[in-house]
């Protein structure tokens, strides 16, 4: 199959079905980034680290400090491209026990680029596959994120749907 094919949504006009720049081959996370996840998994040097998609590897982006919490994650999400997280979540436990959980989330909001939503989803597996230990959250919303990691219930009255 060609890199071009006439599609009927442009009357025919040939469009390119590969976005340039677009991996071909499997998307795998670099050196560095699975040396961040294990500084935040082992050392817990990090309380989050965000990854991004660059060609046909995952890179790290930046990450939050041991001090930082579930806001400070909120307020660094982009609001129109994807990314990857992995967070150390702090909880208490029904009896009073510190403890964490650590969850590796796929953020894909509404506005992002469903080039950019279909790259991250097909290299989720790979990277998902070398972070083990973690819990699975895919989110668009922050409501979504709070709802996933337990900080809102879904019974909560501020929903961010337009349906409701």
């Amino acid at each position: 199959m060609s890199a071009r094919e006439n599609h009927l949504k442009t009357a025919g006009v040939p469009q390119f079905i590969h976005a340039e720049g677009a991996a071909t081959g499997p998307i795998s996370p670099s050196p560095a980034a699975l040396e961040a996840f294990r500084a935040v998994k082992m050392k817990r040097q990090f309380r989050f680290v965000f990854f991004r998609i660059e060609g046909a590897s995952i890179e790290v982006e930046r990450s939050g400090p041991p001090s930082a919490t579930a806001a400070d994650l909120a307020a660094t999400l982009p609001h129109a491209d994807c990314r990857y997280v992995i967070y150390d979540h702090e909880v208490t436990t029904h009896d009073g026990r510190k403890t964490s959980k650590l969850f590796f989330i796929l953020w894909a909001p509404p506005t992002a680029n469903p080039q950019a939503k279909m790259a991250y989803s097909y290299a989720k597996g790979n990277f998902r596959g070398q972070c083990d230990g973690c819990f699975d959250l895919n989110a668009g919303s922050t409501r979504e994120f709070e709802q996933g990691v337990g900080l809102a219930s879904a019974d909560d009255e501020d929903s961010e749907s337009d349906f409701e």
